[in-house]
């Protein structure tokens, strides 16, 4: 006997209950362990089957599931396997059809398999009763949700991104934070406040983490034995320790630091920021020294990695880096370099412990002092190419000032046209914009011709001030000091045993080591070689661009060649300037 002459027995339905977000399963748990929704969803569906005279022989329960296609509901396809697995199952019964669906495609398929298994989807809230026509008002509606459902979506994006300019959480406060409820002017309204508990953790979190000293892993280690903890949730009531993943989000995240990122853009937020702006940037320099040359943040941290190569595989033609490992011995771990190339068989360099390596960058530091006497000296020759351009730069200054006032009268000429009705509105219109475009670039100009040479000048001071003593700024500085020297004076250094054999210079600091041998060169030549020195070094650089060394060899060329230093760019933000005490620069 097929299914269809069963009517006269008590029929079979399943339940399908869902709500959207975990948040709503925790609302009123005390009444029921569900939630209030699902709870409610179970009493109406329930009733629906005792008017059907139908018997409820399973639930599936979907907790939290905000996914818009049914593909993605593991509950919803466990409820399909078991109608395939229990013919005699004849509804399926939900609270409202936007429960079930919110993609019409989705309930035209849905049916489709349903209807193959005899089933019928019954809504308890919504009776369309048999035949075409609840078949039309059944997918009417179905449609209805679909669209309802986009522009709830849209209409909750242009909110939250409103919510984001004028500073507001958009999501759930991050670890250090609490969201809480105040009152205002006699309304209750949410607003994140700082964790007691977690916050002076969090911080200190940054704070060690800025030194340059701690790798993620030893950090999450630390910050467990502090007792930095997770948000409490139902599973984990007291928290759980940060595990590395959270803990590197946390130092990447603008939050801490008194903003709001929505969909990609940052906005000043309402929040009280748990850091500075300047204890930020620098977890953001020690991420990006890490990210680069080789370092990774994840395995063994020292502020050398990535810096050394294999003096011998160089010699042979190859380029090959040192890696930094470690020993565990009895009392403690021992870290040292070694060749990339020798794990492979192709270098004999031996293993160099690690306060060997040190001590030879330390030494190495020694050959890059350039001393008081050049850097005067380079002062001096700045300082006369900057008069010389005083005076270029003033001629450009009254040019762009006579062409601004060109175009004030052209504005107001067009104005007038507008008036007047002389020529089409579209066109006049066209043409303001293009005054507002060259206005906004003269303005620019006038900012910047005076800063740009001045700029540079100051780049090259800077500069000569770091490399005056840098053996004593070296030597005395922390790791992260270490790192930043490092990472601003070289590109390479090629060790050999415990030695460093010969370096890469960055190209502003190699411009300035030629620059120091072409004076020592010419100060130690007498008059007669300088000038024959100088007058065949100008002939045969009549067309290249002067460099430091060549100003130092050229006698009436000094002022050209250094106008040209306004394309020089910044040196690392972090660095101490030379002359400050080593404690201060740590």
């Amino acid at each position: 006997m097929n299914r269809s002459t069963k009517f006269e027995e008590p029929t079979k339905a399943v339940l399908y209950l869902r709500v959207s977000s975990k948040k709503q399963m925790d609302t009123a748990v005390d009444i029921d362990p569900d939630g209030n929704s699902i709870a409610t969803q179970r009493e109406v569906a329930s009733r629906k089957a005792n008017n059907l005279g139908a018997d409820v022989v399973k639930e599936f329960v979907e907790p939290g599931v905000s996914a818009s296609t049914i593909e993605k509901r593991q509950a919803f396809q466990d409820m399909l396997t078991f109608l395939r697995e229990h013919s005699d199952v004849r509804y399926v019964i939900v609270y409202a059809r936007s429960r079930a669906f919110r993609n019409y495609i989705d309930a035209a398929i849905t049916k489709r398999l349903l209807d193959k298994l005899n089933v019928k989807l019954v809504s308890a809230r919504e009776d369309f009763g048999d035949g075409v026509y609840a078949d039309m008002m059944e997918a009417v509606t179905d449609i209805f949700n679909d669209v309802q459902n986009k522009l709830s979506g849209e209409d909750i994006r242009i909110k939250l991104q409103h919510k984001a300019i004028n500073g507001g959480t958009t999501g759930r406060a991050p670890i250090g934070y609490l969201n809480t409820r105040t009152e205002v002017e006699g309304r209750l309204i949410n607003t994140v406040s700082l964790d007691p508990l977690r916050a002076p953790l969090v911080l200190k979190a940054w704070e060690l983490y800025s030194t340059g000293d701690y790798s993620i892993e030893r950090l999450t280690a630390t910050m467990a034995d502090l007792g930095l903890t997770s948000k409490p949730t139902g599973r984990w009531p007291a928290g759980r320790p940060m595990s590395d993943t959270q803990l590197h989000r946390m130092l990447g995240d603008a939050y801490y630091a008194g903003f709001v990122v929505y969909k990609g853009d940052i906005y000043p937020g309402r929040h009280e920021p748990i850091i500075g702006q300047d204890l930020f940037e620098r977890v953001r320099e020690v991420q990006a020294a890490r990210s680069g040359r080789g370092t990774r943040d994840r395995v063994l941290n020292h502020y050398l990695k990535g810096l050394l190569f294999c003096d011998r595989c160089d010699e042979h033609g190859r380029t090959s880096r040192l890696i930094y490992t470690e020993a565990k011995g009895r009392s403690r771990r021992y870290g040292y370099f070694l060749c990339r190339a020798r794990q492979d068989g192709l270098c004999d360099l031996p293993h160099i412990a690690i306060e060997r390596v040190e001590q030879a960058v330390v030494d190495h530091y020694i050959t890059f002092q350039l001393g008081e006497e050049f850097a005067n000296e380079c002062r001096e020759k700045l300082d006369a190419a900057l008069a010389d351009a005083q005076g270029s730069e003033r001629e450009v200054h009254a040019a762009l000032t006579r062409r601004l006032r060109e175009l004030s009268e052209k504005e107001s000429r067009l104005i007038d046209l507008a008036a007047d009705g002389t020529l089409p509105a579209a066109k006049i219109r066209a043409k303001l914009n293009e005054v507002k475009i060259d206005r906004a670039r003269i303005e620019a100009g006038l900012a910047t011709t005076a800063d740009q040479l001045s700029l540079g000048a100051g780049v090259l001071r800077d500069a000569l001030h770091l490399v005056a003593d840098t053996h004593a700024l070296y030597q005395n500085g922390s790791n992260q000091v270490r790192r930043n020297l490092n990472d601003t004076f070289f590109q390479k250094l090629y060790i050999d045993d415990c030695e460093v054999v010969h370096d890469e210079l960055k190209p502003l600091f190699a411009e300035i080591a030629e620059a120091k041998r072409a004076m020592m060169a010419l100060g130690t030549a007498d008059a007669r070689f300088r000038d024959a020195t100088t007058a065949d070094s100008v002939n045969n650089n009549k067309t290249a661009p002067l460099g430091l060394a060549g100003i130092f060899l050229a006698s009436g060329s000094s002022k050209a060649g250094l106008v040209e230093l306004r394309g020089l760019e910044p040196l690392t933000p972090t660095l101490p300037v030379a002359g400050r005490h080593p404690e201060q620069a740590r």
